[in-house]
């Protein structure tokens, strides 16, 4: 009888086990996909920054000159 308990608490502990690996890899690779988010993130804030910049704004201003300057 005690055997039988036994083996079920190892069965349990192995099927623990497993899922807490299984799980552990799961937080590894959300981890590793907000880094990947964060990077586009401030990839996308430098962009805009760049296209809010004034000195864009005003190279664009000058490129609008008419032909005739």
């Amino acid at each position: 009888m005690a055997d039988n308990k036994i083996i079920a608490l190892e069965e349990k502990i192995a099927h623990i086990q497993h899922m807490l690996e299984d799980l552990n890899m799961v937080v590894f690779r959300q981890g590793e996909t907000i880094e990947n988010l964060n990077n586009h993130i401030k990839e996308l804030k430098e962009k805009l920054e760049t296209l809010k910049s004034p000195q864009s704004t005003q190279e664009v201003i000058n490129d609008d000159k008419p032909p005739h300057y």
